[in-house]
């Protein structure tokens, strides 16, 4: 388990130091020297309809490679020709993809010529940008088989969110034009395909053999069944996260609109960082005590999370939108993003609904319903892009937030109501209601605190460390004589007595 836990450890502060620099690349530098139009192009549009478009051309490939690895691992047999298969099995879907959006171009300009221009004009670029990460989603696969993480994690996360720093840099002093950008963005991702292979070279594991004796075995077909299984699961999640920055440059605003809800829904999002920590450390747990049949462990864990994750998503929610006005003080063209303001409020609370239901994708996937995790994620997929086909003509990006807002309160009702049922387990007590209560009373009183006048950086920092300061102060408070979690109470006598 050590290799496993160190890499996981650096892996983890690599994804969180990529996030970082992700954030401050299109809130700060994108927005110093990109257009609105060209913002939401590279930041959104050019990045999220590749992803889309990859998530459905891999055909579960990567879920392949680690789950049927085992069957193949042979280092004398160059694995059977495992990584030959990898590399290749990827074409026939990357094929179709190509013929049939080349066969679209007509449909493309149609939908996206009057309000994105820019789009239909990078409308080849979307090819190599898909077949970039249709490798590096299969080739980072392959690496991790091998236990190996950090190098890919470093080239996903670091490497091409730097070279895209250095890149905007250079447009922005006027060494690069739009178009040239545009290219070299596209360079940095082949660049980060051939980095994997080359680590692979290294690894020792790179094999040329190839071998297809197994397409008349068993394991084949039981290979098959499983790729079509996480394609539609994996395709689902990729369209719930990227979809409004497909739909929205169809319509007014174009990616102008794409720029405003891909800014201030980066905020909102932040607030659900915590839950991926706290799933990745319960999901081990949670497999344990289903294969040991233990409600008792299972049901504890729902709880605590609920409560836990609900506590922290309240407290981040209230940092965030308390300041949310001196947040956007610091963002170049500020006024421009702050009309986006609805995003934060309603991607922070889908997110604070996300956490308050606690780990019920994980409870689901890892008991013998695990197979109504799919169809519910294919409910979300449908409540999102339903609800963006009716709210974005409506109220643009904050139409886009809303669609999110309702589908994925659609989704955890559902699942809720589903566990309570089928398993007996419901997260919630009356701390729930306690917390949201005090959350509602902590906001009502940060209200009430003035807005310091002075030196612009010196009443900037006094003003959001003034609020930061009361609602912590307020929160521990809270928390410490109602009991709200007793986890964190916990952990912070522990901290004390150290």
């Amino acid at each position: 388990m050590g290799i496993v836990i160190r890499q996981s450890a650096k892996a983890s502060l690599v994804t969180y130091l990529g996030t970082a620099i992700g954030t401050f690349n299109v809130i700060f530098l994108y927005n110093q020297f990109l257009s609105q139009a060209q913002v939401g192009l590279i930041a959104g549009a050019i990045v999220s309809i590749p992803l889309i478009f990859a998530s459905f051309t891999q055909l579960g490939i990567p879920h392949i490679a680690v789950r049927f690895f085992p069957h193949f691992d042979n280092p004398e047999k160059e694995h059977n020709g495992f990584f030959g298969f990898l590399l290749l099995a990827p074409l026939f879907g990357l094929s179709l993809f190509v013929l049939g959006y080349l066969s679209l171009h007509e449909v493309f300009d149609r939908i996206y010529s009057e309000n994105s221009p820019l789009l239909p004009a990078y409308f080849y670029y979307i090819i190599p940008l898909t077949a970039c990460y249709l490798y590096m989603t299969v080739l980072e696969s392959y690496a991790r088989v091998h236990l190996r993480i950090v190098v890919p994690a470093i080239i996903r996360e670091l490497y091409l969110r730097i070279s895209n720093a250095v890149l905007i840099l250079g447009f922005g002093w006027g060494y690069l034009s739009f178009h040239e950008l545009i290219q070299c963005i596209t360079l940095s991702y082949v660049v980060a395909v051939i980095g994997l292979l080359v680590y692979i070279k290294q690894l020792k594991r790179f094999y040329t053999r190839l071998d297809f004796s197994f397409l008349k075995q068993p394991i084949f077909k039981e290979m098959c069944s499983y790729g079509g299984w996480v394609l539609l699961a994996g395709a689902s999640f990729t369209l719930i996260q990227h979809i409004e920055k497909l739909m929205l440059p169809a319509y007014a605003g174009g990616l102008g609109t794409t720029a405003i809800f891909d800014i201030n829904s980066r905020m909102g999002l932040m607030i659900a960082i915590p839950r991926n920590v706290i799933a990745a450390i319960s999901t081990p747990l949670l497999a344990q005590a289903w294969k040991r049949n233990d409600s008792s462990q299972i049901e504890e864990i729902y709880r605590k999370s609920s409560l836990n994750l609900l506590l922290v998503g309240c407290f981040l929610f209230l940092l965030i939108w308390c300041n949310l006005d001196f947040i956007y003080q610091i963002i170049p063209r500020h006024e421009i993003y702050e009309s986006g303001k609805w995003v934060v409020l309603m991607v922070g609370i889908s997110k604070i609904i996300d956490m308050g239901t606690g780990l019920n994708s994980e409870i689901l996937i890892n008991s013998k319903f695990y197979r109504y995790d799919l169809f519910f994620y294919i409910v979300l997929a449908v409540c999102v892009v339903i609800g963006n086909l009716i709210f974005i003509p409506m109220y643009s990006y904050n139409g886009a937030a809303l669609a999110a807002l309702m589908a994925l309160a659609i989704y955890n009702t559902i699942k809720f109501l589903f566990i309570w049922k089928k398993m007996g387990l419901q997260p919630f007590e009356w701390k729930t209601a306690l917390i949201v209560l005090v959350s509602l009373g902590i906001y009502v009183i940060v209200q009430w605190i003035p807005v310091i006048e002075g030196a612009k950086w010196v009443s900037w920092g006094m003003n959001i460390g003034v609020r930061s300061m009361v609602i912590g102060i307020l929160f521990v408070g809270a928390g410490w004589i109602w009991h709200l979690s007793p986890d964190l109470e916990e952990m912070i006598k522990t901290y004390l007595k150290k």
